[in-house]
């Protein structure tokens, strides 16, 4: 029965699978009548489309897309919503009819092929899951642990692999400059492996020293935005400026615009969730509100952010003086810059140092 199932968190490999599998099985003369995609489609739509035969010659292919049946839905988070709403949101985030679907798959033309896409990891105690596992081809796209500074081979021959893709060799140790300076994203990994391969033409191995004139690396980053956030005095002020500008010297602005993006974005997100945990953790009748501590933040957080907890401890002390709405603030600012920099509005470097001269406030003393 041609039932597919694509999950997984690391959405770059699995919409790359996804391309190829479509090229691979929809005629393109033919493509306007038996090719269709739709986004998290209700069950009634998924059950039509699967009683539907292929027009002409060739694979009829239905794509749902973001299609969250087959992992746990997570408990809202907001304990003032109303029992309405509630009950609402309930019936809404509802499965779809086990009966339903089981008899719509038995129903399915031998050249209709349904690609159910889970952007989540699939769930296999779910019934819906076990249900769908027994006729479907399941292909799991799990995203892989990354720890900085730890050797991870699965990642490095992953890196050297796509170096293959556009026809190059990679020197190992720039394969780990990539994962730690990037936190093997691996779009973003890829899209720097083939700047390089093409950099080095007619050349075809990729030296670190390459990796290192062409890509940014979130750490040289991390460094001026630390001194960023901790600037006291106008010494420590100088102290910024001159390590932007060794930095701005090794690496495009634009590519440390893109990297500041990342990491404040990262932060914000941080920020507040740590926030959230601290307002309704310890709130009741009778109970005085105090702040949860950096590592009991961490272990609560951890798995919703998908980062280590030691490593997202460090974040979290890192942020305690600097307030919520002073750092998303500094992300719109950082936002507009680069759309002024973008538009030739203003020069790159002028534009970061403008960022870097003011600082983000501290939290208020309750």
């Amino acid at each position: 029965m041609p039932v597919i199932v694509l999950a997984g968190e690391e959405d770059f490999e699995l919409y790359r699978y996804l391309g190829e599998l479509k090229d691979k099985l929809v005629d393109e003369q033919w493509a306007s009548f038996n090719y269709a995609r739709l986004i998290n489609p209700d069950q009634q739509e998924v059950f039509d489309l699967a009683l539907t035969v292929p027009f002409g010659p060739g694979n009829k292919v239905l794509i749902f897309d973001r299609c969250d049946w087959f992992a746990k839905k997570r408990a809202s988070k907001d304990k003032d919503e109303s029992k309405s709403k509630k009950g609402k949101a309930k019936e809404e985030k509802k499965g779809p009819s086990e009966e339903a679907l089981e008899d719509a798959l038995k129903s399915v033309h031998p050249s209709t092929y349904l690609i159910f896409v889970a952007l989540a990891n699939f769930d296999s105690s779910l019934r819906i899951s076990k249900l769908v596992a027994k006729v479907a081809d399941l292909k799991e796209f799990p995203k892989a642990k990354f720890w900085a500074g730890q050797a991870h081979p699965q990642l490095e021959k992953w890196c050297q692999d796509e170096a293959r893709r556009f026809g190059a060799k990679i020197d190992i140790e720039a394969c780990k400059y990539l994962l730690d300076g990037l936190e093997a994203n691996l779009r973003q990994i890829s899209s720097e492996i083939e700047k390089a391969a093409t950099y080095i033409m007619p050349e075809t191995f990729i030296t670190l020293e390459t990796i290192k004139r062409l890509s940014p690396h979130h750490s040289q980053v991390f460094a001026v935005l630390d001194l960023w956030l901790h600037q006291k005095s106008d010494r420590d002020r100088t102290d910024l400026l001159i390590s932007l500008k060794e930095l701005m010297a090794r690496q495009n602005a634009m590519m440390v615009i893109a990297a500041m993006q990342t990491i404040v974005g990262k932060w914000v997100n941080i920020k507040t969730l740590c926030d959230f945990e601290c307002g309704h953790s310890n709130f009741g009748p009778g109970m005085q509100r105090r702040d949860l501590s950096p590592p009991d933040l961490a272990k609560r957080l951890a798995s919703e952010i998908k980062a280590h907890p030691f490593a997202l401890e460090k974040d979290i002390k890192k942020l305690q003086g600097i307030s919520t709405e002073s750092l998303i603030a500094c992300r719109d600012r950082l936002t507009k810059m680069e759309f002024m920099v973008k538009s030739g509005q203003m020069p790159d470097q002028h534009a970061l140092e403008m960022f870097f001269l003011e600082r983000p406030k501290p939290v208020k003393k309750r």
